[in-house]
């Protein structure tokens, strides 16, 4: 057997023995990147142990967390303490639905002794994992002046009848909320810097010219569904590369831009007297 003969058969049987192009190489590295979880393992470990901890301190028999599905004011369950997380990781709360909803819409935090007496229950949750709400309590989750979620708590251990939810209560489920909040708002950033890089990473590969690149990621936005926030850090981000990419005096005058529009913000945030919501 020659040389020839002998590299040819290092290759698979489907590409007829023969070395694939460079294209279908360049192809297979791109989808061998994937730096998903990287960054958002730590963090969501970090989101249950404070939920298990806020969950203790509450007395409650199962404590949640939802978090923003989208721009539209609809829910989705991020992690849960209770033995039907994995059904209720499935659902997804239709805008303003439930007292998850009306909080969410509201801002406001709301106690409920009985939910069989509260017109503004979801009870389809209950439904789909077999699972008997009674008391609740729910509270925003807000970081910086983003409301991320809702943190909710439920039930108290042992058999009905329970024990409503206290004011005391609410104030301590408030100041879980805080901490919470920030790290549901890392954790989702997290998410998107992770699904940008594998963009980047495999685009840089794949696409050769700037239509293409920039075709490309117009696709790839359109298929985000992320919070408007987090959409337009991304449409920013794509912004802010191409004029670092363009030279030093481009660069420099965005960095002028940036420092004038952040002491704007500033004096705007200062001017209103207010914070967040």
């Amino acid at each position: 057997m020659n040389d020839d003969e002998s590299s040819q058969t290092d290759y698979p049987e489907e590409s007829g023995g023969r070395r694939p192009s460079m294209a279908a190489q360049v192809a297979e590295v791109a989808a061998s990147i994937d730096v998903s979880n990287s960054m958002t393992v730590s963090l969501r470990v970090a989101i249950d142990n404070l939920l298990h901890q806020a969950n203790d301190a509450l007395d409650s028999a199962a404590a949640s967390v939802l978090v923003r599905a989208g721009d539209d004011g609809s829910l989705r369950f991020l992690t849960a303490t209770s033995g039907v997380t994995d059904k209720l990781l499935a659902l997804r709360l239709p805008p303003g639905a439930g007292i998850a909803g009306l909080v969410f819409s509201t801002t406001q935090p709301m106690a409920v002794a009985d939910v069989a007496q509260e017109g503004s229950f979801w009870s389809e949750a209950d439904r789909r994992t077999g699972f008997k709400t009674i008391t609740l309590l729910a509270t925003p989750l807000r970081a910086e002046n983003e409301l991320v979620g809702i943190l909710e708590f439920v039930n108290r251990p042992g058999e009905p009848p329970y024990s409503p939810f206290t004011p005391a209560e609410m104030d301590r489920a408030a100041r879980y909320a805080e901490p919470i909040a920030h790290l549901v708002e890392t954790y989702e950033l997290a998410q998107v810097v992770e699904s940008l890089f594998n963009f980047i990473a495999q685009s840089s590969l794949t696409t050769n010219s700037p239509a293409q690149r920039e075709e490309a990621q117009r696709a790839w936005l359109a298929g985000q569904t992320v919070a408007s926030a987090h959409r337009d850090f991304l449409s920013l981000w794509f912004s802010l590369r191409e004029i670092i990419n363009s030279g030093d005096a481009e660069r420099k005058l965005c960095h002028e831009l940036l420092g004038s529009l952040s002491k704007f913000a500033q004096n705007r945030i200062a001017g209103s007297g207010r914070f967040g919501y």
